[in-house]
């Protein structure tokens, strides 16, 4: 999104961020997930260098983390954010729902209890298929015309 608000190309009616957020993903999330998930205790947080799709990446550019551009956040359309309560991005959803909000753009934060990163991926959870449900919600209520 931040790409296309800087190279000015038309802005969808609304978007998602489904396990992911707009900031490093830092908070306890980071150390606590690992654990919640029968992993061991993490001898330090992820971080998004540590993937290998932003390996490289500097992460105080805003196209890499928009939560460093208040003003072009402001130019975000309304965003549904989905996590679970496992997830280790939960406290980047978190944080970046608010600040989209500080910066005016309508939200919508959604988390399923006991859900891990990605938890939507298997199609044959019940969660996955309420996510799914909110998920077509947000659209239908955002791009209705």
């Amino acid at each position: 999104m931040a790409r296309f608000i800087t190279d000015r190309l038309p802005v969808p009616g609304a978007i998602g961020i489904f396990c992911g957020g707009l900031t490093e993903l830092g908070g306890d999330s980071a150390y606590v997930a690992p654990l919640l998930n029968g992993e061991g205790v993490p001898a330090h947080p992820l971080r998004l260098a540590n993937i290998p799709y932003f390996r490289g990446a500097d992460p105080r550019d805003p196209l890499v983390m928009p939560a460093n551009a208040p003003a072009l956040l402001a130019k975000f359309p309304p965003t549904l954010l989905v996590s679970g309560s496992r997830d280790m991005a939960l406290s980047s959803a978190v944080h970046s729902n608010e600040l989209l909000r500080q910066a005016g753009v309508p939200t919508e934060l959604r988390v399923w209890e006991g859900m891990w990163h990605s938890f939507f991926s298997d199609p044959e959870l019940p969660e996955s298929r309420q996510a799914y449900a909110a998920i077509v919600a947000f659209f239908d209520r955002r791009l209705a015309h």
